[in-house]
């Protein structure tokens, strides 16, 4: 790893550790601004309504990543008139994707008879929350520009500013005037505005990319719809393990299960959630080699970049259990006990999720997912399953090594096709339509 690339890699983490403390902030300031305003009924209405076009998010169906990854591709190997064919033709997608959600979204908030006895109040706040979702899609093509062009840092800084001005819009509208629609609708104009500066901001790093529509093909986009498909299964398979097995979980053993089970869960995914924003910061890396056709480069900032993240993992990991039991008990105020045998199975599984990630995003970014998402499905479907079989038997240690066994066989896929990928093929294959 050269020194230009190791800075943008450190930058990219330091932008991913913003986002993480600009969630948290968020998170942890809104109860309390929220509730000084509005009774807990009406909080809980605004999370109904904030929830509901959060579901919108993924009708891009990774279209936009798909076309980030090919973008930077096509630059890595200097054809940026293919790189402006592929930006032009998302942009052709999602402007075709966002019309037709409006046209019927925004009509069914307006006359649906759910949710039952809704308010004009209530309908206008769902109505501009949706086309914030919607204007987020351009945000989200902003961001793969700066990605294709060394500015990923940059871009997700402002990504996150955004995201916070849009929520510093909704306390704005909080506190003047308290009503759901004055929430709704100035979160909506503080996300415009960030949305229109993000893409002014992404335009200017790279002349031959602009905004429109001249240089855009419905075959170019054909051409990037099986991987964006294959990126809906990531979070298909995430819904599966961590929302299909809580509830599982909470059929099978109980309320207080669940509280357990997802605590010890949290604390385990510390781990790794760090080692995914090193993960990710790697991501424009390998998509530029991988287009530049420097597959000996790209073998060797994979294998160096998976050890590293291997000894961080397994570093933080270990010391997770170490400090467990007074996390456990300053956290939950001693309602929660260590159990060493549960945290050590689910803190084993976030081992191996972590030691899985930068295959994963090597993967990823040079649109070589297909058979990874085939895997990732089937792995979150065997952790449901063993779930369902072990969970009466073992309790909370059956679930944990559910977690653990279905997360491995994702883990060998993951690796032994990162293997494959870079032992075959070449990245003019990966980058032409």
């Amino acid at each position: 790893m050269n020194r230009a690339m190791r800075q943008r890699v450190m930058a990219a983490m330091g932008a991913h550790s913003m986002g993480m403390a600009i969630s948290v902030g968020i998170q942890l300031a809104s109860l309390p601004l929220f509730l000084a305003t509005w009774d807990a009924a009406a909080y809980g209405m605004w999370l109904l309504l904030s929830a509901l076009p959060a579901y919108l998010a993924m009708a891009d169906v990774g279209m936009v990543t798909a076309a980030g990854n090919r973008m930077t591709m096509a630059l890595g190997a200097g054809d940026t008139a293919m790189a402006s064919r592929v930006f032009q033709s998302a942009q052709m997608f999602m402007l075709f994707v966002c019309a037709v959600l409006a046209a019927l979204a925004l009509p069914a908030i307006w006359w649906s008879p759910w949710p039952a006895n809704a308010t004009l109040d209530q309908r206008m706040a769902l109505m501009a929350l949706t086309v914030s979702v919607l204007i987020a899609f351009a945000g989200g093509l902003s961001e793969q520009l700066f990605k294709a062009t060394h500015r990923y840092a940059l871009g997700t800084l402002l990504g996150n500013f955004t995201r916070l001005a849009e929520w510093a819009g909704w306390m704005l509208g909080l506190l003047l005037v308290g009503t759901f629609s004055a929430v709704a609708l100035t979160g909506l104009a503080f996300r415009a505005v960030g949305t229109l500066l993000t893409m002014v901001v992404a335009r200017a790093g790279e002349p031959g990319l602009q905004w429109g529509l001249r240089h855009a093909t419905a075959a170019t986009v054909r051409d990037m719809v099986r991987p964006a498909a294959a990126f809906m299964a990531f979070p298909l398979a995430n819904a599966l393990s961590f929302q299909g097995v809580t509830l599982l979980v909470g059929v099978l053993l109980g309320p207080v299960a669940v509280a357990v089970f997802s605590t010890y869960r949290t604390l385990a995914r510390t781990a790794v959630q760090v080692t995914a924003m090193f993960s990710h910061s790697l991501w424009p890396e390998f998509s530029r080699q991988f287009g530049q056709g420097s597959l000996a480069e790209l073998r060797q900032l994979a294998r160096r970049s998976a050890a590293l993240s291997a000894v961080q993992v397994l570093l933080l990991c270990a010391a997770l259990y170490a400090i467990a039991p007074w996390l456990l008990s300053a956290w939950t105020h001693g309602k929660i006990a260590f159990d060493p045998a549960v945290v050590g199975l689910l803190i084993a599984y976030a081992a191996a999720s972590g030691l899985s990630h930068v295959p994963r995003v090597l993967l990823m970014s040079t649109n070589q997912h297909g058979t990874l998402a085939v895997w990732t499905m089937l792995g979150g479907a065997v952790c449901v399953m063993l779930t369902a079989w072990w969970a009466p038997r073992a309790g909370l240690n059956g679930v944990g090594l559910a977690m653990l066994s279905s997360e491995l066989l994702v883990v060998i896929a993951c690796a032994t096709l990162a293997l494959r990928a870079l032992g075959h093929g070449g990245p003019t294959r990966a980058v032409m339509p």
